[in-house]
């Protein structure tokens, strides 16, 4: 092997290419050609004498060098940011890049005023927006590859990271406001005879949701699901069965139901990685939410 050829760039392809699964994903990603990441991973692969892709079709798969490889490329990264994040923070101004990634109710619902907020006060400041769900943007922030995360957070957060509640959610149950007409029914007899909307089984809001029904002896019936909660609110107006949503996305076509157990709450806040270098950026972000 020949270090002194292992390159920033050709690490940022490789870890690209190996969360994408596929050389034009990456390329998007980066904002390249495919021809470029494709040249960086040759280079990568020339210097580590080794292949470090298999290819299946249009997908590729990581070998088993690639598999050792990938700890240590995402860490030789997040240590380089945190360099260039040491030296931007020796300037009184605050300004440089900050990868943010939110949950995309975070983001239309919570999101706005911050955001403006922060545009005027840190016109200097780059936000780099990446939508994903709450566990997704977890998962994120322990690879290095988002420096803060908005997100639903969970019961138990790993060792690794930090976070604080900024918003919190009362989930109510609701139906169309055109099903109400029909045989009246309590909350509890129509979740046993109308089918459940729901979030992903392994999402903090589908947990906090169950524990709940658990409790009044009401397990969902024949669930569906979507990780969108704007996607359900279109599904329960559609009439297509009951669920639960935040009550701030009560609207005109739905009927907030009476819920006979304890309220149904999630937290909603900012994840960052314990051990990374917390930059003047993440700090102005942070209080720009803390603030709103």
């Amino acid at each position: 092997m020949r270090p002194e050829q292992l390159s920033v760039e050709s690490l940022q392809a490789f870890v690209a290419v190996v969360d994408t699964g596929a050389f034009s994903a990456a390329a998007e990603r980066l904002y390249l050609t495919q021809p470029a990441i494709s040249k960086r991973i040759q280079s990568l692969e020339a210097t580590l004498e080794r292949p470090l892709f298999e290819r299946q079709g249009r997908r590729v798969r990581p070998t088993e060098v690639a598999e050792r490889l990938l700890p240590e490329a995402r860490e030789i990264l997040a240590r380089l940011r945190a360099i260039e994040q040491q030296i931007a923070d020796l300037d009184t101004v605050v300004h440089g890049r900050i990868r943010l990634a939110t949950s995309h109710h975070i983001a239309l619902h919570r999101l706005p005023g911050p955001l403006a907020a922060m545009r005027a006060r840190y016109p200097d400041l780059e936000l780099s927006l990446a939508f994903m769900d709450s566990e997704t943007g977890v998962e994120a922030i322990l690879r290095g590859d988002a420096d803060l995360a908005l997100a639903t957070l969970p019961d138990d957060l790993p060792g690794d990271v930090e976070a604080e509640t900024v918003w919190t959610d009362e989930l109510v149950p609701m139906i169309a406001r055109g099903r109400n007409s029909e045989t009246p029914l309590d909350t509890l007899e129509r979740l046993k005879q109308w089918p459940a909307i729901l979030p992903p089984v392994d999402s903090t809001t589908r947990r906090h949701i169950e524990q709940s029904l658990s409790a009044q002896g009401q397990p969902p019936r024949a669930a569906q699901e979507s990780p969108y909660l704007e996607v359900i609110h279109m599904m329960i107006g559609a009439g297509l069965g009951i669920g639960f949503l935040p009550r701030s996305m009560a609207t005109d076509d739905l009927i907030v139901l009476d819920w006979p157990g304890s309220a149904i709450t999630r937290s909603l806040g900012w994840v960052r990685h314990a051990q990374r270098y917390r930059s003047r950026t993440v700090d102005a972000v942070i209080e720009a939410l803390q603030s709103r």
